[in-house]
């Protein structure tokens, strides 16, 4: 039963696919709902202001989003006091940054400096509750509000303090009267020339020129002419980027023509694939490009406006990743590319550039899905195939066009058919032909007989153990690493075979995973756990490379990939990031997780048609723009298999289409389709607490008292295309000379007890492709002196004043108590370091932890800041830590682990034929005076006593 229901689902996921997407540009909507803090999942109307926060209205009230957090915002309790009365139609901002709302009985404004809301009630002079109602709200750009009910227009008065009636637009009076369709205003915009476009519920639009005091009308005839409105019911209006007026209505969508003041008419029709799912449009805004995206009452739109082409995106129940809802109430673009809809099942917020991966896993009874999900190794040949070595169930081959896998054959006469199923690596040379390294040797693919075959050079190489790695190089030599033997070099013009190895060619190893020809012809290759090695063309000998703590060393001896360049630049994927080398000055420079990688474990490099490098690491994928130093990072929750890639199972097809994998199966994706963000995000701080109190960050200060503790500031990053991307580096001016950056997904930065006195707290912020803010913004932190602390030497001093005046025996009798009580505050002061000492036994327990599991003091270089800025801390946090703490200095602190971490490696068999200097130094002591000064001021013996002490 299990299976029919993943199959149901499988086919209803395809047809939905088909059906909602024929460009097949895949949407994955991220959804919000009361569950995450929306006062009600029916959302009408959202905006993004000046600052780029986002703003929501619902059915129940007022929410803002700073993209981590939704946040609640009360209306006013008079005459808000009805749920009913609190839905907000519309939402705008003035000049001021002030955020006006529209409800069912008035209009809300709220004040950005003071966070305070006032309510104004439309001055009618009849009493009919449906006038109250508010639609929609506009502000011109002579910063005019105006308002349309279901009683007319209005415009508001600053002077007044008050919403007066527009007396040239159809009202309900004592003396007037209207219908309802030509009084009752759905929809304010003002277009490119400043006029007033009002949509009506049945009289269609009228547009005003307020300061001529003209009109135009136009509706949809009885019976309907061509160019006319479809509908006279308007839903919503929306003038796109070029200053076009788009019209929402009942009955379809329409363009409005200025050449002849005419409309294009869109709507569904049946049968077209490519139209409008339904003609009831609710909502309309577009992209970047002019495209439109567009609400129904059947789903989302979007309008290829080059193409003339609708593509539908439709709820499904079966798809997690679907739209929330297909009745769609509002569609909102904000300035780094995301989209907000409003429907009446919450918030959905998705990214049109979003890149989309497929993803192959095994799928049981299936025999065209993966066959195993560990994989090895995996290439491409010159006709388009795609070819996967895994762990345990051998060679496969993938049809790019089909997407099916089937299980490549071995020839019967093949030897150790077994061990051949546990592939190490896989080549394409120059000719086409198919070669894979496996436990037992190599396979050869006999395009003919299409099986693969046992591969001996003519005889010439019998392999005994696994073969790591194949290379044809420029002048048709074949390489092959063989495990524990080192490089078989065989000519097959020549016919002879030379065997490279450690004794005979100074490889650092016999066992090479990796090897590589640049352009120059030199080799390069690495060995298991021993750096680089490079054979420059013509000589025998291997020039080697190891890291070490020298500037310009390779950054780890762990090398799993050699990569050069369509630039000729040579890049190195290590265990401890990103290396390029420079030949001009034989040196390496490192880009690792401080720089925007994911992870320090790099695995595999390849690059696409616009010179970007693809890193599969340990800790997700990543696209590198080496120009602009800027990565972007993807994870398992982006539809990756997962976040740990393998070694060698990285190539790129004929098509251009990219291949990554690892133990959980293969990715593939069109790096060409993947646009950088090059949105500049700018640091909002949104919020702060501290023990005293809490509240949103109001004109960029907060002021505490010295008694405050704990104080956090909450910042955001104001890009939305994926922003739990984003990333945060702060500092205090007044205490940091370098900048901490906070984990992945944090935004909450937390203050250290600060010095009374004015600080500024200043922060850079990312979007989700590491493209950081040009300047800081600045927190200005002002800490007061809390005098309340103080209170009771006033009251001491208040009553010795008025002692003093009586009689000399009262005085003293007084005087002993005045010294009892001056005595307790002293023992309550001096019991202040037992309590202080339980707030440093969490930043101490945090600090051995990592100084156990990271081992950083084997470093020779480690500083403090170089410590603070491995912890995530700052130079103050940790330097009190050391001294309020565990009252010890930095130096004797990062001596006593050296010190104890030769006491140990001397204790270890293993170290025996190690000298005693030799070992000093690998535990980070630079010298060897140094290491016998401050192993004797430790221990008390001099390292040779020490010695000689444990062998008795």
């Amino acid at each position: 039963m299990t299976l029919i229901k993943y199959i149901l689902a499988l086919v209803f996921a395809c047809l939905l696919f088909m059906h909602t997407n024929a460009k097949g540009k895949e949407i994955r909507f991220q959804k919000f709902t009361t569950s995450d803090g929306l006062h009600s999942n029916v959302v009408y109307s959202i905006l993004q202001d000046s600052k780029g926060l986002i703003w929501l209205g619902t059915k129940e009230g007022l929410n803002r989003c700073d993209g981590y957090q939704i946040v609640n915002y009360p209306l006013p309790q008079v005459p808000f006091a009805r749920i009913a009365d609190q839905r907000i139609n519309a939402l705008i901002e003035d000049k001021d940054q002030n955020i006006w709302m529209a409800t069912q009985i008035g209009v809300v404004f709220l004040n950005r400096e003071t966070g305070k809301m006032k309510y104004y009630l439309m001055p009618y002079k009849v009493n009919k509750a449906q006038s109250l109602y508010v639609n929609d709200l506009a502000v011109s750009g002579s910063d005019e509000i105006w308002a349309g009910t279901r009683n007319g227009l209005f415009k508001f008065n600053r002077e007044q303090d008050q919403f007066e009636q527009y007396k040239h637009f159809p009202f309900n009076s004592e003396t007037v009267s209207y219908s309802k369709g030509e009084r009752l205003i759905n929809e304010l915009c003002f277009d490119k020339n400043g006029h007033l476009w009002i949509g009506t519920a049945g009289n269609g639009i009228t547009v005003l020129d307020i300061k001529k005091k003209k009109k135009q009308h136009f509706r949809r005839s009885r019976k309907r002419k061509e160019g006319e409105l479809i509908s006279n019911y308007v839903e919503d209006l929306f003038k796109d980027r070029e200053g076009n007026m788009w019209i929402a209505t009942a009955g379809g969508l329409n363009l409005f023509q200025d050449e002849d003041e005419s409309f294009v008419t869109y709507r569904h029709s049946e049968g077209n694939k490519y139209c409008l799912s339904d003609n009831y449009i609710t909502a309309i805004n577009n992209d970047e490009k002019g495209n439109l995206w567009i609400g129904t009452k059947k789903g989302l739109n979007f309008f290829d406006r080059k193409e003339e082409r609708f593509y539908n995106y439709q709820h499904h129940p079966l798809l997690k990743e679907s739209i929330s809802s297909n009745n769609i109430l509002a569609v909102m673009s904000e300035k780094s590319g995301s989209f907000w809809v409003g429907t009446m099942q919450g918030i959905n917020h998705f990214s049109p550039n979003n890149l989309p991966f497929e993803l192959y896993q095994n799928i049981p009874k299936n025999k065209y899905s993966l066959p195993d999900n560990t994989l090895r190794t995996v290439v491409s040949d010159k006709l388009g195939n795609v070819w996967v070595g895994m762990m345990r169930d051998g060679i496969s081959h993938f049809d790019p066009l089909k997407k099916e896998f089937k299980t490549a054959k071995v020839s019967e006469a093949t030897k150790r058919k077994k061990k051949h199923k546990t592939v190490r690596t896989a080549y394409v040379d120059g000719k086409g032909q198919v070669f894979f390294g496996t436990d037992a040797g190599v396979l050869k693919y006999n395009a003919r007989s299409k099986v693969f075959e046992n591969f001996t050079a003519k005889g010439k190489l019998i392999f005994q153990k696994s073969v790591f790695e194949i290379l044809e190089d420029d002048e048709g030599n074949y390489w092959f690493s063989e495990l524990d033997k080192g490089i078989w070099k065989w000519n097959p013009q020549k016919g002879n075979v030379e065997l490279l190895n450690k004794e005979k060619n100074d490889l650092t190893n016999q066992n090479v995973k990796v090897i590589s020809q640049v352009t120059n012809g030199d080799i390069w290759v690495s060995c298991h756990m021993g750096g680089l090695c490079r054979l420059k063309r013509g000589e025998s000998r291997f020039q080697s490379y190891r890291a070490s703590n020298q500037k310009g060393s390779l950054s780890s001896n762990r090398v799993y990939d050699i990569f050069e360049d369509s630039k000729g630049s040579l890049w190195i994927a290590t265990s401890n990031g990103l290396n390029l080398y420079n030949e001009k000055e034989d040196t390496f420079t490192s880009f690792d997780e401080k720089d925007g990688l994911p992870g320090n474990v790099v695995l595999s490099i390849l690059e696409d048609e616009k010179n970007r490098l693809w890193l599969g690491t340990n800790k997700g994928l990543s696209c590198f723009d080496v120009e602009k130093k800027q990565f972007a990072n993807f994870y398992q929750e982006d539809g990756l298999q997962g976040n740990i890639f393998e070694y060698k199972v990285a190539c790129i097809d004929t098509s251009g289409q990219m291949y990554f994998g690892g133990n959980n199966g293969l990715n593939s994706f069109y790096p060409s389709h993947f646009k950088m963000n090059s949105f500049i995000p700018e640091a909002e701080f949104v919020s702060y607490s501290n023990s005293g109190e809490s509240g949103d960050v109001l004109q960029q200060k907060v002021e505490l008292y010295h008694t405050d503790q704990n104080l956090s500031v909450t910042v955001a990053s104001m890009s939305y295309w994926e922003p739990e991307k984003n990333r945060i580096r702060y500092r205090i001016s007044s205490l940091d000379t370098t900048w901490t950056l906070l984990p992945l997904g944090e935004h909450k930065i937390v203050i250290p007890e600060l010095a009374i006195g004015e600080h500024q707290l200043e922060v850079l912020v990312s979007n989700n492709h590491m493209n950081w803010s040009s300047t800081p913004a600045v927190l200005m932190i002002v800490v007061n002196r809390n005098w309340k602390q103080y209170s009771w030497l006033l009251y001491l001093l208040v009553l010795a004043s008025v002692l003093s005046a009586g009689a000399l025996v009262y005085a003293n009798r007084r005087k002993k108590e005045e010294r009892k009580s001056i005595k307790a505050k002293v023992v309550t002061k001096k019991a202040a370091p037992a309590s202080k000492k339980k707030e440093w036994e969490e930043s101490i327990k945090i600090l051995n932890q990592f100084m156990e599991e990271e081992k950083p003091y084997l470093d020779k270089r480690l500083t403090k800041s170089q410590l603070a800025i491995q912890l995530s801390w700052s130079e103050v946090q940790l330097s009190n830590t050391l001294r309020d703490g565990l009252q010890i200095s930095f130096n004797d602190f990062i001596n006593t682990y050296r010190v104890n971490e030769v006491k140990s490696r001397l204790q270890d068999p293993q170290n025996k034929d190690y000298t005693l200097l030799a070992i000093a130094e690998d535990c980070g002591f630079n010298s060897k005076t140094s290491f016998y000064r401050i192993f004797k001021k430790f221990t008390d013996l001099t390292p040779s006593e020490y010695l000689e002490k444990q062998e008795k």
